[in-house]
């Protein structure tokens, strides 16, 4: 009689086993749903913070942009003038100065008309085809920002030696 009963309790066990590993299997299957959405969640808060930072800085870009068409009109404008005041002394200088101040009106106004990104697409575009142009202004800009920043620390140091004096 001791047989049945060792068989019942084996076979109780191996129930219990298996229903312990499908709550196993079970919990391993809703973590990882749970997981796949607080993944698809963070992915979806991701994409639209991404979105609303492009926007705004789009917007900023755009007023800077207008900013800058701006000061370039203005240049162009004091440019006109100060030809207009040179036209009797000095006529060619006067002349020259009249173009470049014609030409800085048509960049003030493809600059007001255009977007930020057209802009940023014609630029990726010309340095694909000008790649020579575009390093070497960057040298440039490069030289005289260091040098800029350089006479700028000159400055600074003296003031802090100024002061502490």
């Amino acid at each position: 009689m001791s047989q049945p009963k060792t068989r019942t309790t084996k076979s109780k066990s191996t129930q219990s086993s298996q229903q312990t590993s499908k709550k196993i299997d079970q919990t391993i299957e809703n973590a990882k749903e749970k997981g796949k959405q607080i993944a698809s969640e963070a992915k979806e808060e991701t994409s639209k913070l991404i979105n609303e930072t492009k926007q705004e800085t789009g917007k900023i870009a755009e007023q800077q942009l207008q900013n800058v068409a701006h000061q370039i009109n203005s240049i162009a404008s004091a440019l006109t003038t100060t030809a207009d005041n040179m036209e009797d002394d000095h006529s060619w200088i006067a002349d020259g100065t009249r173009q470049t101040a014609q030409a800085l009106d048509k960049v003030s106004g493809s600059l007001r008309e255009s977007d930020f990104g057209t802009l940023v697409r014609n630029f990726e575009d010309y340095a694909r085809r000008q790649p020579v142009i575009v390093l070497g202004g960057a040298a440039i800009a490069g030289f005289f920002l260091v040098k800029f920043l350089k006479n700028s620390s000159d400055h600074v140091k003296e003031i802090i030696t100024k002061n502490d004096d």
